[in-house]
Protein backbone atom coordinates (compact mmCIF):
# COMPACT_ATOMS: atom_id res chain seq x y z
CA UNK A 1 0.00 0.00 0.00
CA UNK A 2 2.66 2.33 0.78
CA UNK A 3 4.58 1.78 -2.37
CA UNK A 4 1.24 2.22 -4.52
CA UNK A 5 0.73 5.50 -2.77
CA UNK A 6 4.34 6.00 -3.16
CA UNK A 7 4.05 5.54 -7.03
CA UNK A 8 0.91 7.65 -7.34
CA UNK A 9 2.79 10.83 -5.69
CA UNK A 10 5.93 10.59 -8.08
CA UNK A 11 4.23 10.01 -11.13
CA UNK A 12 1.34 13.39 -10.01
CA UNK A 13 4.84 15.22 -9.34
CA UNK A 14 6.58 14.37 -12.57
CA UNK A 15 3.10 15.18 -14.88
CA UNK A 16 3.31 18.65 -11.86
CA UNK A 17 7.10 19.19 -12.63
CA UNK A 18 7.00 18.39 -16.44
CA UNK A 19 4.36 21.00 -17.21
CA UNK A 20 6.63 24.04 -16.01
CA UNK A 21 8.89 25.23 -18.58
CA UNK A 22 12.31 25.19 -18.49
CA UNK A 23 12.40 28.36 -20.36
CA UNK A 24 10.63 31.02 -20.37
CA UNK A 25 8.77 31.84 -23.79
CA UNK A 26 10.92 35.28 -25.07
CA UNK A 27 8.32 38.07 -26.43
CA UNK A 28 10.52 38.69 -29.26
CA UNK A 29 11.04 34.88 -30.55
CA UNK A 30 12.76 34.02 -34.17
CA UNK A 31 10.55 31.51 -36.05
CA UNK A 32 11.86 27.80 -36.76
CA UNK A 33 12.62 29.45 -40.35
CA UNK A 34 14.70 32.39 -39.02
CA UNK A 35 16.69 30.37 -36.89
CA UNK A 36 17.56 27.84 -39.32
CA UNK A 37 18.82 30.56 -41.55
CA UNK A 38 20.87 32.18 -39.19
CA UNK A 39 22.21 28.50 -37.78
CA UNK A 40 22.89 28.10 -41.51
CA UNK A 41 24.92 31.06 -42.04
CA UNK A 42 27.23 30.67 -38.65
CA UNK A 43 27.55 26.91 -39.62
CA UNK A 44 28.76 28.30 -43.20
CA UNK A 45 30.99 30.78 -41.63
CA UNK A 46 32.39 28.40 -39.45
CA UNK A 47 33.46 25.96 -42.13
CA UNK A 48 35.42 28.72 -43.66
CA UNK A 49 37.25 29.59 -40.61
CA UNK A 50 38.16 25.92 -40.65
CA UNK A 51 39.43 26.40 -44.30
CA UNK A 52 41.41 29.98 -44.18
CA UNK A 53 41.67 31.30 -40.63
CA UNK A 54 44.51 33.30 -41.49
CA UNK A 55 42.96 35.28 -43.77
CA UNK A 56 39.65 35.64 -42.06
CA UNK A 57 41.11 36.58 -38.99
CA UNK A 58 43.26 39.35 -40.84
CA UNK A 59 40.21 40.92 -42.50
CA UNK A 60 38.89 42.17 -39.27
CA UNK A 61 35.79 41.25 -40.63
CA UNK A 62 33.01 41.24 -37.65
CA UNK A 63 30.41 38.35 -38.74
CA UNK A 64 28.17 38.52 -35.58
CA UNK A 65 27.32 42.13 -36.31
CA UNK A 66 27.08 40.82 -40.12
CA UNK A 67 25.19 37.95 -39.27
CA UNK A 68 22.65 39.82 -37.23
CA UNK A 69 22.46 42.56 -39.33
CA UNK A 70 21.75 40.68 -42.41
CA UNK A 71 18.85 38.51 -40.38
CA UNK A 72 17.43 42.17 -38.44
CA UNK A 73 18.24 40.45 -35.17
CA UNK A 74 20.35 41.13 -32.32
CA UNK A 75 22.66 39.54 -30.46
CA UNK A 76 20.11 39.41 -27.20
CA UNK A 77 16.77 37.77 -28.77
CA UNK A 78 19.46 35.61 -30.97
CA UNK A 79 20.53 33.96 -27.81
CA UNK A 80 17.32 34.05 -26.04
CA UNK A 81 15.51 32.29 -28.81
CA UNK A 82 18.90 29.55 -28.67
CA UNK A 83 18.66 29.21 -25.33
CA UNK A 84 14.82 28.69 -25.99
CA UNK A 85 14.83 26.03 -28.86
CA UNK A 86 17.66 24.49 -27.19
CA UNK A 87 15.52 23.73 -24.10
CA UNK A 88 12.89 22.14 -26.01
CA UNK A 89 15.40 19.31 -28.33
CA UNK A 90 12.64 18.18 -30.14
CA UNK A 91 11.58 21.93 -31.23
CA UNK A 92 15.65 22.36 -31.80
CA UNK A 93 15.43 19.16 -33.72
CA UNK A 94 13.54 20.67 -36.69
CA UNK A 95 15.47 23.38 -36.66
CA UNK A 96 18.50 21.60 -37.88
CA UNK A 97 16.32 19.38 -39.87
CA UNK A 98 15.90 22.60 -41.88
CA UNK A 99 19.20 23.78 -41.92
CA UNK A 100 20.32 20.18 -42.95
CA UNK A 101 17.62 19.77 -45.68
CA UNK A 102 19.21 23.31 -47.08
CA UNK A 103 22.97 22.23 -47.52
CA UNK A 104 21.46 19.26 -49.60
CA UNK A 105 19.85 21.07 -51.34
CA UNK A 106 23.22 23.21 -52.13
CA UNK A 107 25.22 20.16 -52.18
CA UNK A 108 23.34 18.87 -55.11
CA UNK A 109 23.27 22.36 -56.54
CA UNK A 110 26.67 22.13 -56.56
CA UNK A 111 27.19 18.98 -57.81
CA UNK A 112 25.03 19.73 -60.56
CA UNK A 113 27.00 22.68 -61.59
CA UNK A 114 31.04 20.69 -61.33
CA UNK A 115 28.78 18.12 -63.56
CA UNK A 116 28.11 20.67 -66.01
CA UNK A 117 31.44 22.03 -66.02
CA UNK A 118 33.14 18.72 -66.29
CA UNK A 119 31.15 18.10 -69.42
CA UNK A 120 31.92 21.26 -70.92
CA UNK A 121 35.86 20.46 -70.36
CA UNK A 122 35.70 16.63 -71.66
CA UNK A 123 34.12 18.20 -74.68
CA UNK A 124 36.62 21.04 -75.53
CA UNK A 125 39.34 18.45 -74.57
CA UNK A 126 37.57 16.00 -77.09
CA UNK A 127 37.58 19.19 -80.12
CA UNK A 128 41.31 19.86 -79.17
CA UNK A 129 42.05 16.15 -79.64
CA UNK A 130 40.42 15.74 -82.90
CA UNK A 131 41.94 19.24 -84.10
CA UNK A 132 45.54 18.08 -83.32
CA UNK A 133 44.45 15.10 -85.09
CA UNK A 134 43.18 16.20 -88.06
CA UNK A 135 45.97 18.26 -87.93
CA UNK A 136 48.47 15.98 -87.64
CA UNK A 137 46.29 14.00 -90.61
CA UNK A 138 46.95 17.30 -92.67
CA UNK A 139 50.94 17.47 -92.13
CA UNK A 140 50.91 13.47 -93.13
CA UNK A 141 49.25 14.31 -96.55
CA UNK A 142 51.31 16.98 -97.01
CA UNK A 143 54.39 15.14 -96.55
CA UNK A 144 53.05 12.31 -99.04
CA UNK A 145 53.04 14.89 -101.63
CA UNK A 146 56.12 16.35 -100.61
CA UNK A 147 57.85 12.83 -101.09
CA UNK A 148 55.93 11.83 -104.56
CA UNK A 149 57.07 14.94 -105.92
CA UNK A 150 60.84 14.80 -104.63
CA UNK A 151 60.61 11.00 -106.16
CA UNK A 152 59.34 12.16 -109.42
CA UNK A 153 62.15 14.16 -109.82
Amino acid sequence: MKTYIASILTLLLLVVSCKEEAVPKPDDLLSKQQMADILYDITLINSMKGVDKKNLEASFFHYDTYLYKKHNVDSAQFAESNNYYAAYPLKYDKIYDLVNTRFLKERRDVEAELEKEKKRRDSLQKAKKEEQERLNKRKDTVQKKKLKAVKKS
